[in-house]
Formats: C-alpha cells, sequence, structure tokens
C-alpha cells in the first residue's frame, strides 16, 4: 500500500512539472514576412512597404511593432531578395501597400496590396506582386 501511495506522489508531481512547463510558457509575439515579386514572379529589391493599421482612414491609428508603436504606419524598402520582415508586438490584422518607382524597364509606378494576418507564435508569409494597374483607395 506505501508502495503504491509514493508512485502516485510521483506521478502526480511528474504531471504537474509537465502541465508547469507547457501551460506557462509565454507565447512568442507574432511576426511577418513580405515579399514583392512583379509580374514574372521574380523579386523586386527596393520596393517600398508601407504597413497600416487596418482601420487606418482614422486619425489614431498605430502599428505595434515589437519593440516600438509607430503612429499611422511602418514603411520599409525591400532587400535583394524582395524581402522584408516584422517583429511585432499583438495579434492583428494590418494592410500592406507596396510601391515601386518608375525604372529603365517600367515607365510607371507599380504597386500592389495585402494583408497581415498576424497570430502569436506564427511567422505570416505574404508575397504581393506589383504591377502598372493597382490602385490605392
Amino acid at each position: 500500500m506505501n508502495r503504491i501511495l509514493n508512485i502516485v506522489i510521483i506521478a502526480v508531481i511528474l504531471t504537474g512539472v509537465v502541465v508547469f512547463n507547457y501551460s506557462c510558457r509565454p507565447e512568442d509575439p507574432p511576426k511577418a514576412v513580405v515579399t514583392v515579386i512583379d509580374e514574372d514572379n521574380k523579386p523586386v529589391e527596393k520596393a517600398q512597404v508601407v504597413v497600416r493599421a487596418a482601420n487606418s482612414e482614422t486619425a489614431h491609428t498605430i502599428v505595434y511593432l515589437l519593440n516600438e508603436a509607430k503612429a499611422v504606419a511602418d514603411t520599409q524598402y525591400t532587400d535583394k531578395e524582395g524581402k522584408v520582415f516584422y517583429d511585432f508586438k499583438y495579434e492583428s490584422i494590418y494592410k500592406v501597400e507596396v510601391t515601386k518607382g518608375t525604372d529603365k524597364t517600367h515607365a510607371f509606378v507599380r504597386r500592389g496590396v495585402g494583408v497581415l494576418i498576424l497570430e502569436n507564435d506564427k511567422t505570416y508569409e505574404t508575397k504581393i506582386e506589383i504591377n502598372e494597374q493597382t490602385v490605392f483607395n
């Protein structure tokens, strides 16, 4: 009987340790990767990527990045692989607007739009194609 009681106590302690280790782990904040591509599915370097709150038509919107909060929008430029990386603070939904100016092969400004749907413990990856037809509303 004493032996069974010891086994039950050890099992309860081990169960408590496992539950404590896995249930109390803080969630990692959401991350996002935006990849900008052209009509030929090739990455676009130095495209302007603007992340705005989903309700950015109002005057009081904030983008909460992991280490800072930026009023209205966050603007970054893509790297050689057409990518921009984000670390956010909260789960949220953001609009993404991409712009690339004219160059030797493109006489008109190219644009693209997308959405980031952010969840803790996840990295949201999206590809946004830019073209001369997209218009921002």
